[in-house]
This record gives structure tokens, C-alpha cells and sequence, in this order.
């Protein structure tokens, strides 16, 4: 490992504080089961620590919080990043409630608000649910949002107004024949889920590449509307666990695996929350930091999320 002085030895010096802001509370389970990690991967305002196969992702708390999050001011995000570098040793010091790093840095965790990312079950409205859908489904229409899974903007309205209306399908475009089939997958029709998940898991670029994001935005969706068909989910774990790590990114797969668990970023979170309601400030500002969360994901997830909400709950009424 690069950075070998134990951090141990660093203890009495003068030390480098930064302080979190909060923490996902399974960022707590992982560390005390794995206090013995190292820096996984860095990048300009975040980077990643590995502790016994888990993730933790330390980033700016204005990007929102991973369900394996820690959020700090945006300064200090930025700050440790230039500090630490990949395969740097990074314990977890229970005393001091720190994560400690060589050279006398640390991170503490003793004044963070400790949050939870499971997405509760709730009876919704379904007007405003499908008033909602409507409306997101005009602003992935918009010139500002980035989906990738269209090459083209004609691709992009193709591709949306094939979730809002079905009928709308037009032959010879693979990406549709693929949406279909993972609706019908999400609507628990006889199909080889293998072969849905092989074309959509790791499909596309990035750390959560594009189809990663639309099958975390259906398990939202599934997650927070009450009554809804949980098989899709109980298919993709297993899945998961055994082809996974072959399939996409070992960021994608974590966010992926807790999306099972029913754990989802704060961003995700919030939007969900307010998926049946009216639309005032709150829902705004949710579809906002959606839109802002990587160049595509944001506008992936909440295609996933439209698929989701068309198969799980809107079909079902249009019978």
C-alpha cells in the first residue's frame, strides 16, 4: 500500500482535523465491523474508502449523501481529496469516532447527524402520482437533461414517450425492445430475468453506468409505493451477489446491492417522498438535485423511476 506509516503512530501528533457534517448510519455497522481499510478511488470533490469489502464514499454534503455516505462542507471535501491519494491506510478509531489516515489526518465522525436511507412503504395518492409521472416525463424532454441511453434527442423522446404511452412502440429500435422487456420483468411476466439484467447491469459509461441507474430508479419506485410487486427485487439480489462483480462497477454494484435493501441516496430519497404529492417548493427542488447528480444518472434514474411507477402502479389502473 502506498502511504505505509502506521496510522497508529500518529495518534499523539498534532493532528489534521476535518469534521463531518453526517454519515449514513450504515456507515457506523461498517467500520466497526471493518475498522481496517484503505482509499478505494479519488476524485475532485469525493473519493471512495474500502473497509472489508464495503464501500464508504466521502463527499461535499450539497451532492447528497450515498445510503454508504459520509457528507462534509464542500471546502473540506475538496481539500481531502488533494490530501489523500488511492491505496492510502484508513483506520477506524472507535474512541475518537475518526477515521485516521497518515501524516496525522483524520476524519471525525463525532458531530455528524447519523441519517437513514431505507425508503418506507406508504399509500399514496394516485392522481398525483400520475400528475407527477406526467410532468417528469416532460422535463426528460428538456434540452438540459442527459440521458445515456439515447445517442440522439430524437432517440431520448422516443425512448420517454415509449414509457408514457406503450402504444407509441416503434419496431426496429433496440433500446425499446429492451425497455419493454424489462417493464414486463418489473410486471413479474414470465421472462428469463438473467438475460433482462445480463444487457441492463453495467450497460453504459461511468461508475454507475446508465442501465445501472435505471434499475436503481425501479427499485425506488417499488420501494416507496405501498403494495407493489416485490419480485423484481427479489430476482435482482441474487443476481447480484452472483454475477455482479462480472457485470459493472464495484461503485454501481454497492449502490445497486443496497437498492435491494430498500437504501437509496438522500437525493433519490427525497424525490421519492414526494412522488404523490402536490407540487409546491419540495417537489421542485427534489426533481433539482436529481437532475444534478453525475452528468447522466440523475436523468437515468428518474427514467427508471418512470418505468417503475408506469409498470408497477399506472398499468394497473389503465386494465
Amino acid at each position: 500500500m502506498l502511504g505505509s506509516t502506521n496510522v497508529n503512530s500518529n495518534r499523539n501528533r498534532d493532528a489534521f482535523v476535518l469534521k463531518a457534517t453526517a454519515a449514513s448510519d450504515e456507515v457506523s455497522r461498517i467500520l466497526k465491523e471493518n475498522p481496517n481499510g484503505h482509499v478505494h478511488s479519488v476524485f475532485t470533490t469525493s473519493f471512495n474508502l474500502a473497509f472489508g469489502g464495503h464501500l464508504v464514499h466521502v463527499g461535499a454534503l450539497g451532492n447528497g449523501i450515498a445510503p454508504f455516505g459520509i457528507g462534509l462542507d464542500q471546502a473540506d471535501a475538496h481539500l481531502l481529496t488533494t490530501l489523500l491519494a488511492v491505496d492510502l491506510e484508513a483506520v477506524w478509531d472507535e474512541e475518537s469516532m475518526s477515521v485516521l489516515f497518515p501524516k496525522g489526518i483524520s476524519l471525525s465522525l463525532h458531530e455528524a447527524k447519523w441519517t437513514n436511507h431505507t425508503i418506507q412503504p406508504s399509500t399514496y395518492d394516485l392522481t398525483s402520482l400520475e400528475d407527477n409521472f406526467m410532468y417528469l416525463a416532460d422535463r426528460l424532454l428538456q434540452d438540459d437533461w442527459h440521458t445515456g441511453l439515447a445517442e440522439t434527442t430524437d432517440e431520448k423522446k422516443q425512448i420517454v414517450h415509449y414509457i408514457v404511452d406503450p402504444s407509441s412502440f416503434i419496431e426496429g429500435i433496440p433500446v425499446l425492445d429492451k425497455l419493454n422487456d424489462l417493464k414486463n420483468l418489473v410486471l413479474h411476466h414470465e421472462l428469463d430475468e438473467k438475460e433482462v439484467f445480463d444487457y441492463w447491469i453495467g450497460r453504459g459509461l461511468g461508475l454507475t453506468p446508465s442501465g445501472d441507474d435505471v434499475i436503481t430508479g425501479i427499485c425506488a419506485v417499488l420501494s416507496a409505493l405501498e403494495g407493489t410487486d416485490q419480485t423484481f427485487l427479489r430476482k435482482l439480489k441474487p443476481y447480484l451477489i452472483e454475477y455482479g462483480q462480472k457485470r459493472t462497477t464495484f461503485v454501481a454494484l454497492e449502490y445497486l446491492l443496497y437498492a435491494t435493501e430498500n437504501k437509496f441516496h438522500s437525493h433519490l430519497q427525497q424525490l421519492c417522498y414526494v412522488l404523490d404529492k402536490q407540487r409546491g417548493k419540495e417537489f421542485l427542488k427534489a426533481v433539482e438535485e436529481m437532475k444534478e447528480i453525475g452528468h447522466t444518472s440523475g436523468a437515468d434514474t428518474v427514467l427508471g423511476m418512470l418505468l417503475g411507477m408506469k409498470a408497477a402502479v399506472i398499468h394497473k389502473k389503465e386494465r
